[in-house]
């Protein structure tokens, strides 16, 4: 998956442990991207999306099979990225409308290692921005293009978007837990019995906010 020599890593697992994110550029390649793009209105023509409560005006989707596909193929890569092992625990997505805002917040337990990938920006809008405060640092805002993602300590960086100007941006979320945490093998898939495994509905109205 990757072209990066071992010494980038070394530096991005540094750069992890003491800014708790990492902004890593083209995460998704191209290929990929264009698949999701095309997936992504293929789940709309089904009418596959929902309301959630942190963003109600907005369009989300957890745990579908072929987004929990890209959550088990970036996983090498995400471990490489943060210098340890992980194992994916679920997906979820959003497609923002206008004025929508996502409220300052953490995230629970099954989103220890959380990647926010930017699929889609509107025609003619800046870039997604993420914005970020981890722990003893200061705040701090993440611009992603499209195929950008942005790894953060989702259990300890508190995160958030302002009002949306434009309607239309697409995120991808994508949730692990590391492999010697005491979460694990607890949460994996997020209590599901594998990949790809819908979510009950009592679960669905608890879901957390993303970003």
């Amino acid at each position: 998956m990757s072209n990066h020599p071992h010494t980038y890593y070394v530096r991005t697992a540094r750069r992890f442990r003491k800014r708790r994110y990492l902004l890593v550029k083209n995460l998704l390649p191209t290929p990929i991207l264009e698949y999701l793009k095309v997936y992504y209105a293929i789940l709309m023509a089904n009418n596959r999306f929902w309301k959630d409560r942190a963003c109600p005006s907005s369009l989300s989707l957890g745990g579908d099979a072929g987004l929990d596909a890209v959550l088990q193929w970036v996983q090498p890569e995400v471990s490489r990225l943060v210098g340890f092992d992980v194992v994916p625990t679920f997906s979820y997505t959003r497609q923002y409308a206008k004025g929508e805002a996502l409220a300052r917040h953490i995230d629970r337990a099954a989103c220890e290692v959380s990647v926010t990938i930017s699929v889609q920006i509107p025609e003619g809008a800046g870039p997604s921005v993420v914005h970020l405060k981890a722990p003893k640092l200061k705040k701090t805002k993440v611009e992603m293009f499209e195929g950008d993602g942005c790894v953060y300590a989702g259990t300890e960086v508190e995160h958030w978007r302002e009002r949306f100007r434009i309607g239309g941006y697409i995120q991808l979320f994508l949730h692990f837990i590391a492999k010697s945490s005491r979460n694990y093998p607890k949460l994996m898939f997020d209590r599901r019995e594998c990949l790809g495994a819908p979510f009950e509905k009592r679960r669905l109205r608890r879901t957390v906010k993303k970003a």
